[in-house]
Protein backbone atom coordinates (compact mmCIF):
# COMPACT_ATOMS: atom_id res chain seq x y z
CA UNK A 1 0.00 0.00 0.00
CA UNK A 2 1.43 3.40 -0.98
CA UNK A 3 2.31 6.01 1.65
CA UNK A 4 -0.23 8.39 0.10
CA UNK A 5 -3.04 5.83 0.47
CA UNK A 6 -2.04 5.11 4.09
CA UNK A 7 -2.06 8.82 4.89
CA UNK A 8 -5.48 9.26 3.32
CA UNK A 9 -6.89 6.34 5.31
CA UNK A 10 -5.48 7.73 8.56
CA UNK A 11 -6.99 11.14 7.82
CA UNK A 12 -10.36 9.58 6.98
CA UNK A 13 -10.33 7.49 10.17
CA UNK A 14 -9.52 10.52 12.26
CA UNK A 15 -12.29 12.50 10.62
CA UNK A 16 -14.84 9.75 11.25
CA UNK A 17 -13.72 9.42 14.88
CA UNK A 18 -13.98 13.15 15.48
CA UNK A 19 -17.39 13.28 13.81
CA UNK A 20 -18.58 10.38 15.94
CA UNK A 21 -17.44 12.05 19.12
CA UNK A 22 -19.12 15.28 18.08
CA UNK A 23 -22.38 13.46 17.49
CA UNK A 24 -22.12 11.66 20.82
CA UNK A 25 -21.38 14.94 22.59
CA UNK A 26 -24.28 16.70 20.93
CA UNK A 27 -26.78 13.97 21.68
CA UNK A 28 -25.64 13.04 25.15
CA UNK A 29 -26.84 15.12 28.12
CA UNK A 30 -23.98 16.77 29.97
CA UNK A 31 -25.25 15.69 33.36
CA UNK A 32 -26.94 19.06 33.70
CA UNK A 33 -30.16 18.15 31.96
CA UNK A 34 -29.39 19.68 28.56
CA UNK A 35 -27.25 18.88 25.49
CA UNK A 36 -23.56 19.58 25.88
CA UNK A 37 -23.47 21.78 22.79
CA UNK A 38 -26.02 24.20 24.22
CA UNK A 39 -24.07 24.64 27.44
CA UNK A 40 -20.74 24.99 25.68
CA UNK A 41 -22.12 27.79 23.55
CA UNK A 42 -23.05 29.79 26.67
CA UNK A 43 -26.26 30.94 25.02
CA UNK A 44 -28.34 31.55 28.17
CA UNK A 45 -29.33 35.21 28.40
CA UNK A 46 -28.33 37.23 31.45
CA UNK A 47 -31.23 37.66 33.86
CA UNK A 48 -29.77 40.68 35.66
CA UNK A 49 -29.93 38.71 38.91
CA UNK A 50 -26.90 37.90 41.05
CA UNK A 51 -25.52 34.46 40.28
CA UNK A 52 -25.37 32.40 43.46
CA UNK A 53 -23.65 29.02 43.80
CA UNK A 54 -23.33 26.73 46.81
CA UNK A 55 -20.67 24.22 47.82
CA UNK A 56 -21.20 22.05 50.86
CA UNK A 57 -23.05 19.21 52.54
CA UNK A 58 -26.62 18.33 53.53
CA UNK A 59 -27.03 21.63 55.37
CA UNK A 60 -27.24 23.25 51.93
CA UNK A 61 -28.82 20.54 49.76
CA UNK A 62 -32.45 21.22 48.92
CA UNK A 63 -34.88 19.29 51.09
CA UNK A 64 -37.28 18.64 48.21
CA UNK A 65 -34.80 16.50 46.31
CA UNK A 66 -36.50 13.19 45.49
CA UNK A 67 -33.44 11.35 44.13
CA UNK A 68 -30.88 11.30 46.95
CA UNK A 69 -33.55 12.06 49.56
CA UNK A 70 -36.21 9.64 48.35
CA UNK A 71 -37.03 8.33 51.84
CA UNK A 72 -40.28 10.12 52.84
CA UNK A 73 -39.27 10.18 56.51
CA UNK A 74 -36.42 12.60 55.77
CA UNK A 75 -36.40 16.41 55.95
CA UNK A 76 -39.61 16.89 57.84
CA UNK A 77 -41.38 13.58 57.35
CA UNK A 78 -45.11 14.29 57.25
CA UNK A 79 -44.29 18.03 57.37
CA UNK A 80 -41.95 17.77 54.38
CA UNK A 81 -44.24 19.61 51.97
CA UNK A 82 -43.84 22.78 54.04
CA UNK A 83 -40.31 22.18 55.38
CA UNK A 84 -37.77 24.15 53.40
CA UNK A 85 -33.99 24.39 53.31
CA UNK A 86 -32.42 27.87 53.26
CA UNK A 87 -31.67 27.91 49.51
CA UNK A 88 -35.29 26.99 48.85
CA UNK A 89 -36.39 29.86 51.11
CA UNK A 90 -34.02 32.27 49.36
CA UNK A 91 -35.25 31.23 45.93
CA UNK A 92 -38.88 31.75 46.95
CA UNK A 93 -38.42 35.06 48.73
CA UNK A 94 -35.66 36.64 46.62
CA UNK A 95 -35.65 34.63 43.40
CA UNK A 96 -36.18 37.86 41.47
CA UNK A 97 -32.79 39.11 42.68
CA UNK A 98 -30.73 35.96 43.35
CA UNK A 99 -30.14 33.36 40.65
CA UNK A 100 -29.50 29.90 42.07
CA UNK A 101 -30.02 28.38 38.65
CA UNK A 102 -32.89 26.43 37.20
CA UNK A 103 -34.53 23.81 39.43
CA UNK A 104 -34.16 20.35 37.92
CA UNK A 105 -32.57 16.92 37.98
CA UNK A 106 -28.83 17.57 37.79
CA UNK A 107 -25.83 15.26 37.94
CA UNK A 108 -25.02 11.63 37.22
CA UNK A 109 -23.37 8.66 38.89
CA UNK A 110 -19.68 9.02 39.68
CA UNK A 111 -18.47 6.84 36.78
CA UNK A 112 -20.47 8.76 34.22
CA UNK A 113 -19.12 11.99 35.73
CA UNK A 114 -15.55 10.76 35.15
CA UNK A 115 -16.42 9.93 31.54
CA UNK A 116 -17.94 13.38 31.03
CA UNK A 117 -14.83 15.05 32.43
CA UNK A 118 -12.55 13.15 30.04
CA UNK A 119 -14.60 14.25 27.03
CA UNK A 120 -14.80 17.87 28.06
CA UNK A 121 -18.39 17.75 29.24
CA UNK A 122 -19.33 19.69 32.38
CA UNK A 123 -19.39 16.92 34.98
CA UNK A 124 -21.43 16.65 38.14
CA UNK A 125 -22.14 14.00 40.76
CA UNK A 126 -24.20 12.82 42.62
CA UNK A 127 -27.53 12.96 40.83
CA UNK A 128 -30.13 15.00 42.73
CA UNK A 129 -33.04 17.39 42.32
CA UNK A 130 -31.79 20.87 43.13
CA UNK A 131 -30.90 24.27 41.75
CA UNK A 132 -28.37 24.20 38.96
CA UNK A 133 -25.71 26.12 40.91
CA UNK A 134 -26.21 24.24 44.20
CA UNK A 135 -23.50 21.58 44.28
CA UNK A 136 -23.91 20.76 47.99
CA UNK A 137 -24.58 17.09 48.66
CA UNK A 138 -25.57 15.08 51.68
CA UNK A 139 -22.63 13.41 53.42
CA UNK A 140 -19.94 15.56 51.80
CA UNK A 141 -16.66 16.01 53.65
CA UNK A 142 -14.27 18.87 53.00
CA UNK A 143 -12.14 16.69 50.71
CA UNK A 144 -15.08 16.56 48.28
CA UNK A 145 -14.61 20.22 47.40
CA UNK A 146 -11.67 19.27 45.19
CA UNK A 147 -11.38 15.47 45.38
CA UNK A 148 -13.21 12.61 43.71
CA UNK A 149 -15.90 11.65 43.27
CA UNK A 150 -17.81 14.90 43.83
CA UNK A 151 -15.14 17.49 42.94
CA UNK A 152 -17.72 20.14 43.79
CA UNK A 153 -15.55 23.20 43.28
CA UNK A 154 -13.83 21.84 40.19
CA UNK A 155 -17.12 21.07 38.49
CA UNK A 156 -18.67 24.37 39.54
CA UNK A 157 -15.76 26.36 38.12
CA UNK A 158 -16.02 24.39 34.86
CA UNK A 159 -19.66 25.46 34.71
CA UNK A 160 -18.82 29.08 35.57
CA UNK A 161 -16.28 29.09 32.75
CA UNK A 162 -19.13 28.72 30.23
CA UNK A 163 -20.46 32.18 31.19
CA UNK A 164 -17.62 34.07 32.89
CA UNK A 165 -19.21 37.50 32.53
CA UNK A 166 -22.31 36.35 34.42
CA UNK A 167 -20.21 35.44 37.45
CA UNK A 168 -18.55 38.84 37.85
CA UNK A 169 -19.99 40.06 41.11
CA UNK A 170 -21.65 36.68 41.65
CA UNK A 171 -21.40 34.73 44.89
CA UNK A 172 -20.15 31.28 45.83
CA UNK A 173 -21.16 30.26 49.35
CA UNK A 174 -19.10 27.53 51.02
CA UNK A 175 -20.65 25.81 54.02
CA UNK A 176 -18.96 22.55 54.88
CA UNK A 177 -17.06 20.77 57.65
CA UNK A 178 -19.71 19.46 60.03
CA UNK A 179 -19.29 15.90 58.72
CA UNK A 180 -15.54 16.19 59.31
CA UNK A 181 -15.49 17.68 62.80
CA UNK A 182 -19.04 17.53 64.15
CA UNK A 183 -19.26 13.85 65.02
CA UNK A 184 -19.59 12.74 68.63
CA UNK A 185 -16.16 11.09 68.66
CA UNK A 186 -14.34 14.18 67.41
CA UNK A 187 -16.16 16.46 69.86
CA UNK A 188 -15.43 14.02 72.68
CA UNK A 189 -11.71 14.15 71.91
CA UNK A 190 -11.82 17.94 71.92
CA UNK A 191 -13.78 18.00 75.19
CA UNK A 192 -10.79 16.38 76.90
CA UNK A 193 -8.06 18.23 75.02
CA UNK A 194 -8.68 21.23 72.74
CA UNK A 195 -5.29 20.59 71.13
CA UNK A 196 -5.89 16.89 70.43
CA UNK A 197 -4.00 15.97 67.26
CA UNK A 198 -6.75 14.04 65.45
CA UNK A 199 -9.47 16.74 65.62
CA UNK A 200 -6.99 19.48 64.79
CA UNK A 201 -5.76 17.53 61.77
CA UNK A 202 -9.35 17.29 60.51
CA UNK A 203 -9.97 20.97 61.16
CA UNK A 204 -6.77 22.08 59.44
CA UNK A 205 -7.47 19.83 56.45
CA UNK A 206 -10.87 21.48 56.06
CA UNK A 207 -9.46 24.98 56.23
CA UNK A 208 -6.77 24.05 53.70
CA UNK A 209 -9.34 22.56 51.30
CA UNK A 210 -11.50 25.67 51.57
CA UNK A 211 -8.45 27.87 50.96
CA UNK A 212 -7.55 25.88 47.85
CA UNK A 213 -11.15 26.15 46.68
CA UNK A 214 -11.06 29.94 46.98
CA UNK A 215 -7.78 30.00 45.04
CA UNK A 216 -9.30 27.87 42.27
CA UNK A 217 -12.36 30.09 41.97
CA UNK A 218 -10.38 33.32 41.93
CA UNK A 219 -7.75 32.04 39.54
CA UNK A 220 -10.41 31.93 36.84
CA UNK A 221 -13.06 34.26 38.29
CA UNK A 222 -11.26 36.89 40.38
CA UNK A 223 -14.31 39.15 40.69
CA UNK A 224 -16.61 36.47 42.10
CA UNK A 225 -17.39 36.93 45.78
CA UNK A 226 -17.03 34.04 48.22
CA UNK A 227 -18.95 33.68 51.50
CA UNK A 228 -17.46 31.32 54.08
CA UNK A 229 -19.92 30.02 56.66
CA UNK A 230 -18.39 29.09 59.99
CA UNK A 231 -18.80 25.76 61.73
CA UNK A 232 -21.67 24.99 64.09
CA UNK A 233 -21.10 23.27 67.43
CA UNK A 234 -23.01 19.99 67.55
CA UNK A 235 -22.86 20.12 71.34
CA UNK A 236 -25.85 22.44 70.88
CA UNK A 237 -27.83 19.64 69.19
CA UNK A 238 -30.54 18.15 71.43
CA UNK A 239 -29.29 14.57 70.99
CA UNK A 240 -26.03 15.62 72.68
CA UNK A 241 -27.52 17.45 75.67
CA UNK A 242 -26.54 14.66 78.06
CA UNK A 243 -22.91 14.83 76.89
CA UNK A 244 -20.13 17.10 78.14
CA UNK A 245 -22.01 18.66 81.03
CA UNK A 246 -19.10 20.60 82.45
CA UNK A 247 -17.79 24.08 81.85
CA UNK A 248 -14.33 22.82 80.87
CA UNK A 249 -15.62 20.27 78.36
CA UNK A 250 -17.76 22.84 76.55
CA UNK A 251 -14.98 25.42 76.62
CA UNK A 252 -12.58 22.88 75.11
CA UNK A 253 -15.01 22.03 72.30
CA UNK A 254 -15.59 25.72 71.60
CA UNK A 255 -11.83 26.23 71.46
CA UNK A 256 -11.58 23.57 68.77
CA UNK A 257 -14.39 25.15 66.78
CA UNK A 258 -12.60 28.48 67.15
CA UNK A 259 -9.59 27.02 65.35
CA UNK A 260 -11.85 26.19 62.40
CA UNK A 261 -13.54 29.60 62.36
CA UNK A 262 -10.31 31.52 62.86
CA UNK A 263 -8.86 29.70 59.89
CA UNK A 264 -11.77 30.92 57.78
CA UNK A 265 -11.43 34.43 59.20
CA UNK A 266 -7.82 34.48 58.08
CA UNK A 267 -8.80 33.43 54.56
CA UNK A 268 -11.41 36.19 54.45
CA UNK A 269 -8.93 38.79 55.68
CA UNK A 270 -6.63 38.03 52.75
CA UNK A 271 -9.10 38.94 50.00
CA UNK A 272 -11.69 41.70 49.76
CA UNK A 273 -13.90 39.35 47.73
CA UNK A 274 -14.17 36.89 50.64
CA UNK A 275 -16.31 37.25 53.77
CA UNK A 276 -16.64 35.11 56.90
CA UNK A 277 -20.09 34.50 58.45
CA UNK A 278 -20.04 33.42 62.10
CA UNK A 279 -22.73 30.73 62.32
CA UNK A 280 -22.23 29.97 66.01
CA UNK A 281 -22.71 33.62 66.91
CA UNK A 282 -25.92 33.71 64.89
CA UNK A 283 -27.20 30.58 66.64
CA UNK A 284 -26.39 31.99 70.08
CA UNK A 285 -28.20 35.24 69.24
CA UNK A 286 -31.41 33.24 68.85
CA UNK A 287 -31.29 30.11 70.99
CA UNK A 288 -28.42 30.94 73.34
CA UNK A 289 -26.04 28.33 74.74
CA UNK A 290 -25.34 26.02 77.68
CA UNK A 291 -24.93 27.48 81.15
CA UNK A 292 -21.66 27.95 83.06
CA UNK A 293 -21.72 24.30 84.15
CA UNK A 294 -22.18 23.06 80.58
CA UNK A 295 -25.83 22.17 81.10
CA UNK A 296 -28.49 22.97 78.47
CA UNK A 297 -30.02 26.38 79.14
CA UNK A 298 -31.35 27.45 75.77
CA UNK A 299 -33.77 30.23 74.99
CA UNK A 300 -37.05 29.97 73.12
CA UNK A 301 -37.48 31.90 69.87
CA UNK A 302 -40.89 33.56 69.85
CA UNK A 303 -42.44 34.84 66.63
CA UNK A 304 -45.31 37.31 66.56
CA UNK A 305 -48.21 34.92 65.80
CA UNK A 306 -47.46 33.27 69.14
CA UNK A 307 -45.23 30.55 67.75
CA UNK A 308 -42.58 29.27 70.17
CA UNK A 309 -39.57 27.49 68.66
CA UNK A 310 -37.34 25.64 71.09
CA UNK A 311 -33.87 24.19 70.56
CA UNK A 312 -35.22 20.66 70.26
CA UNK A 313 -35.53 17.90 67.67
CA UNK A 314 -38.72 16.97 65.83
CA UNK A 315 -40.44 17.50 62.49
CA UNK A 316 -43.09 19.84 63.91
CA UNK A 317 -42.00 23.43 63.05
CA UNK A 318 -41.93 24.33 66.76
CA UNK A 319 -38.57 22.48 66.89
CA UNK A 320 -35.38 24.17 65.74
CA UNK A 321 -34.02 20.93 64.30
CA UNK A 322 -35.72 18.13 62.35
CA UNK A 323 -35.86 14.53 63.48
CA UNK A 324 -33.10 13.66 61.00
CA UNK A 325 -30.74 16.23 62.51
CA UNK A 326 -31.05 19.00 59.94
CA UNK A 327 -32.19 22.57 60.47
CA UNK A 328 -35.94 23.05 60.66
CA UNK A 329 -37.99 25.41 58.54
CA UNK A 330 -37.89 28.27 61.08
CA UNK A 331 -34.11 27.99 61.43
CA UNK A 332 -33.67 28.03 57.64
CA UNK A 333 -36.06 30.92 57.07
CA UNK A 334 -34.45 33.09 59.75
CA UNK A 335 -31.01 32.12 58.41
CA UNK A 336 -31.98 33.17 54.87
CA UNK A 337 -33.11 36.53 56.32
CA UNK A 338 -29.78 36.86 58.13
CA UNK A 339 -27.83 35.86 55.01
CA UNK A 340 -29.34 38.57 52.82
CA UNK A 341 -28.51 41.22 55.41
CA UNK A 342 -24.96 39.87 55.81
CA UNK A 343 -24.25 39.74 52.07
CA UNK A 344 -25.51 43.29 51.60
CA UNK A 345 -23.15 44.50 54.32
CA UNK A 346 -20.16 42.47 53.15
CA UNK A 347 -20.29 43.08 49.42
CA UNK A 348 -22.25 46.32 49.10
CA UNK A 349 -25.20 44.60 47.45
CA UNK A 350 -28.69 46.02 47.15
CA UNK A 351 -30.71 42.90 47.85
CA UNK A 352 -34.04 43.78 49.39
CA UNK A 353 -33.90 42.74 53.06
CA UNK A 354 -36.28 39.95 54.04
CA UNK A 355 -38.73 41.52 56.48
CA UNK A 356 -40.15 39.94 59.61
CA UNK A 357 -43.58 40.08 57.96
CA UNK A 358 -42.25 38.05 55.02
CA UNK A 359 -40.80 35.50 57.43
CA UNK A 360 -44.17 35.09 59.14
CA UNK A 361 -46.00 34.87 55.84
CA UNK A 362 -43.60 32.26 54.52
CA UNK A 363 -43.85 30.14 57.67
CA UNK A 364 -47.62 30.36 57.97
CA UNK A 365 -48.32 27.19 55.89
CA UNK A 366 -45.88 25.20 58.04
CA UNK A 367 -47.60 26.10 61.29
CA UNK A 368 -51.06 25.77 59.77
CA UNK A 369 -50.44 22.23 58.53
CA UNK A 370 -52.43 19.58 60.36
CA UNK A 371 -50.81 16.23 61.10
CA UNK A 372 -51.82 13.12 62.97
Amino acid sequence: MSRLRIALLVMLGGLLTATGLMLVGAAMPDGLGRPFAAVAAGTEPSSGRIRFAVLGDSDSQSYHDTQMLSNPSLRGGTWRATTWQWTEVLARLRGDQVDLGEWGAWGTGKYRARFDKVFGIVARTPAKDDYRYDFAASGAWCNQLLGSPQRQAVNLVDLMDKEPQAWKGGIVLIRIGINDVGGHGVLDELSRDPKASHPLALINACVDAIGETIALIHKRHPQTNVALVGILNNADWAVEFDSWQSASAIANIDAGMDVFDNGLRKLAAENRHVVFLDDRAWFRSLWGERDEQGRPLYKTVRLSPGWAITNSSGDDPHNSVLSDGHAGVVWNTLWAQHLVTSLNAAFGLNLTPITDAEVIGFLQPSFAAKHQ
